[in-house]
């Protein structure tokens, strides 16, 4: 099971950082995670580029290798309001392909925050690498949402996610993505996404998530955070150690 950790530059996604020193009773930092659990290799997922820099410096400053990848919003055309975003996440796998990774980063941002196989397959090579995640992907959103997401692998070879999180529709989502991968031929890798450090800390989550979504309306709470399958505190680095006993 690979951990997949993300920080405090994906806004209202995680409370982890990427500073080096922690203040007590601050937030925790993925480096001393890493540190602390003898982690040479860290692999890194957020929803935008802002922090890969800092990423890169300070994991080379501690003889870390990382393995960076961006959260991209994808639907079936870009032009079309069709209600078929879906979660993708690309992987630079050399210097070529952070430099792919930006200009894909860019053209999503310069036009409506999304970009479409048609784009990615007019730009794709080797340097880049495309995973499906589990949560938030086409299979997903087709299967629960009832959307029309139709991905094209022309010239991209997928590989996909599998988590297990004690969410209630953990299972059925897993059965769905081997149906796919299998069919289409393409590797299913066990991972798990770490958001915080404890089980202890999903409420200081929770109240992060709630601070970063407010709107107009009825205020969220604690007792009625109004988030969207926030139902589970395995989404840290504690139910990792648990799982790898």
């Amino acid at each position: 099971m690979i951990p997949v950790f993300k920080s405090t530059y994906s806004i209202g996604k995680s409370i982890l950082t990427l500073d080096e020193d922690e203040i007590e009773g601050g937030p925790d930092s993925i480096f001393t995670i890493c540190e602390e659990n003898d982690i040479k290799s860290l692999v890194l997922v957020e929803d935008s580029m802002t922090g890969f820099v800092t990423a890169h410096n300070k994991c080379k400053d501690k003889d870390i290798d990382l393995v960076f990848g961006l959260r991209l919003t994808c639907c079936n055309d870009t032009k079309e309001d069709d209600n078929s975003d879906h979660k993708i996440v690309v992987f630079a796998n050399d210097d070529v392909g952070c430099k792919l990774l930006y200009k894909i980063y860019s053209h999503a941002h310069t036009g409506n925050g999304k970009v479409d196989f048609a784009f990615l397959n007019s730009v794709w090579n080797d340097s880049v690498e495309l995973i499906i995640p589990f949560y938030d992907s086409f299979i997903f959103n087709n299967n629960f949402h009832l959307r029309k997401c139709v991905p094209d692998f022309t010239k991209i070879t997928p590989t996909f996610w599998v988590e297990a999180n004690n969410l209630p529709f953990d299972e059925l989502l897993k059965e769905k993505v081997i149906a796919f991968s299998t069919r289409i031929n393409r590797p299913a890798k066990r991972v798990k996404s770490i958001f915080y450090k404890n089980k202890r800390d999903v409420e200081a989550l929770q109240t992060y998530k709630i601070i970063c979504n407010r709107n107009f309306g009825r205020p969220a709470t604690l007792s009625c955070p109004n988030l969207d399958h926030f139902g589970s505190n395995e989404f840290c680095f504690e139910s990792y150690l648990e799982k790898q006993k």
